[in-house]
């Protein structure tokens, strides 16, 4: 069959076959060099317990990337009274509730210090007179009530607790941490008793409700963790976890022994091709097959001649004496 092998057709497809081994490889790693670049844990755990400033995270009239979703951050305002609302069908463990929700009225967003300005008057904002009409507005979210009533109940008491924003500029802001959260799509309730009750993190749906326009408004929502007394009926907003277990694109992977499979075919079809040739040159001169089987007994016959066992089973021939 070597002598088959060696053809020059054949050995022509070979080096066909090599380069497509070649090739099929580099895709391979190719491949896994994509899966294990993308694999890690779904989050760097150190970025999402590092508290850092609001505004190194999101800006005002600018989206949240998603690398910024849910990070811990700081941020120095006013809760303004008036603009406390319930959304409804917020998940406490495995309760489902109300959460309160507000308007912060930032005053230092840990890169950018907001002086109190008097906004332009257009047919889109009309001033209230409020010192949070002076600095960029955030949604937030405050705390989880179980009834509709007791988070009405907890409005109550923040209002009452809560003083209005002030206007001068010497103004001393309270301090609050955080999450900052992207913002959700608003969900409709047409169907329910109360078709304008808001369902979600909405930033056009909380914003109406507002008492207090602002001047302008960040595009993302944030979760209070720290900087305000909850009154009765309110428990703390709890976190889910980030997922920071090692993740590996197994599809990826698949791809790549995929890629390794086809290489071994390549070689695979072109043997049997090869294959194919030599049994067709074997039926086609039976004479040379004969003679192969012919020369195949010869030679295993002339082994075992000259092997020692052969030898000593032969017996010395001896030359009888003459009288």
């Amino acid at each position: 069959m070597l002598k088959t092998m060696v053809k020059p057709k054949w050995l022509a497809l070979l080096a066909g076959a090599i380069l497509i081994v070649v090739i099929f490889i580099a895709l391979g790693k190719w491949q896994l060099d994509a899966a294990f670049e993308s694999s890690g844990t779904a989050a760097e755990s150190e970025a999402y317990e590092t508290v850092v400033p609001l505004g190194d995270l999101v800006a005002p009239g600018v989206g949240i990337t998603e690398e910024n979703v849910a990070r811990p951050m700081a941020v120095s305002g006013w809760l303004v009274p008036g603009d406390f609302e319930v959304v409804a069908n917020r998940l406490q463990g495995s309760e489902t509730g109300w959460w309160v929700v507000g308007h912060l009225a930032v005053a230092d967003d840990g890169v950018t210090q907001f002086t109190p300005e008097q906004p332009q008057v257009t047919e889109e904002f009309t001033p209230s007179g409020s010192g949070a009409e002076l600095y960029p507005g955030l949604p937030v979210a405050i705390g989880w009530a179980a009834t509709e009533e007791e988070a009405r109940e907890a409005i109550e008491a923040l209002d009452a607790a809560t003083a209005p924003v002030p206007a001068e500029t010497d103004a001393q802001p309270a301090e609050f941490q955080g999450k900052i959260e992207a913002l959700q799509e608003p969900v409709t309730n047409r169907d329910e008793d109360d078709p304008l009750r808001i369902g979600s993190m909405a930033a056009g749906q909380l914003i109406n409700t507002w008492q207090n326009p602002a001047v302008s408004y960040y595009a993302a929502w944030g979760l209070i963790e720290d900087g305000i007394d909850l009154p009765a009926g309110l428990e703390p907003i709890e976190v889910v976890g980030i997922d920071d277990s090692f993740q590996l694109d197994l599809l990826n992977i698949f791809y790549a022994i995929e890629w390794a499979v086809f290489a071994i075919m390549a070689i695979y079809i072109w043997w049997r091709i090869v294959r194919d040739d030599y049994l067709q040159e074997q039926a086609a001169d039976p004479i040379a097959d004969l003679t192969d089987k012919v020369r195949r007994e010869k030679l295993r016959a002339l082994a075992e001649s000259q092997s020692p066992r052969a030898t000593a089973s032969t017996p010395e021939r001896t030359t009888p004496e003459r009288n």
